[in-house]
């Protein structure tokens, strides 16, 4: 019997128009190079997201963006320590 152990990084957005939300963002991160991260967008107001698709696209823009600048962060990390696991 052997321990695998593994860790993740989540991460969320929300964005809203005034106090509303419309689109919800996540993201998962694993430090791990044989796991898969993945993105998942969620419109929840979609009369607002209609009217508003432009600025809310901006949003969600800025989210992959910040997504990718945290899986440099986890791969500058891994390479750094030589750690693809516990990190």
């Amino acid at each position: 019997m052997a321990l695998e152990k593994s860790k993740s990084m989540t991460l969320t957005g929300v964005s809203k128009v005034g106090n509303d939300i419309v689109v919800s963002l996540t993201a998962n991160l694993s430090t791990d190079s044989n796991s898969s991260d993945y993105v998942n967008q969620s419109v929840r107001n979609p009369a607002l997201y209609a009217k508003n698709k432009r600025e809310v696209r901006k949003d969600i823009s800025e989210f992959q963006d910040y997504v990718y600048d945290q899986q440099d962060l986890i791969d500058q990390e891994t390479t750094e320590t030589g750690d693809t696991e516990d990190k």
